[in-house]
């Protein structure tokens, strides 16, 4: 007798409104630029011999491309729960703008932690996936982590604009 399979927990994505607005953004984007190598490729079509038509496929190598960066972003949004600016301080959390210091070599740092699709929206921003990001979810202000073998002190903990 067979074993029902377990049923597949989709994982949630967190995100800012911003960072959701821009995947939906993106997704337009490669849409439309889909469009456009479909109907470049009707063309190169008509141009003969399939095997040997090197526009043709080039243009389906880069529709098959862009379907699969397509296919990623829908994948995002449909895990994605947009998430509020948190409204405490105690402990780190996403959405909170972290100051730490690198006691290796001094260096301050003020990092707002995120989602990854929002990582790159602005130069301060991190994912709270990366390994600062998950060494410093819910640690206090004055708390010591090790990331990458540095002391990392978190100095204060404020709530970003996300």
């Amino acid at each position: 007798m067979k074993k029902k399979p377990k049923p597949v927990k989709i994982k949630t994505l967190m995100i800012t409104k911003i960072g959701k607005q821009k995947l939906e953004e993106k997704l337009e984007e490669l849409r439309q630029e889909l469009e456009k190598v479909g109907r470049r490729r009707g063309g190169a079509a008509a141009d003969g011999d399939l095997k040997e038509n090197s526009a043709y496929i080039f243009l389906t190598e880069k529709a098959r491309f862009i379907y699969c960066q397509m296919e990623e972003i829908l994948t995002d949004l449909k895990k994605a729960v947009v998430q509020n600016p948190p409204e405490h301080t105690d402990y780190v959390c996403f959405g909170h703008q972290v100051t730490v210091l690198y006691e290796n070599d001094q260096t301050q740092k003020t990092l707002t932690l995120v989602g990854k699709n929002d990582a790159r929206l602005f130069p301060d921003w991190i994912s709270y996936e990366t390994p600062i990001g998950q060494a410093l979810m819910g640690k206090k202000t004055g708390e010591k982590v090790t990331v990458n073998n540095q002391p990392v002190k978190i100095l204060s903990i404020t709530i970003g604009k996300i």
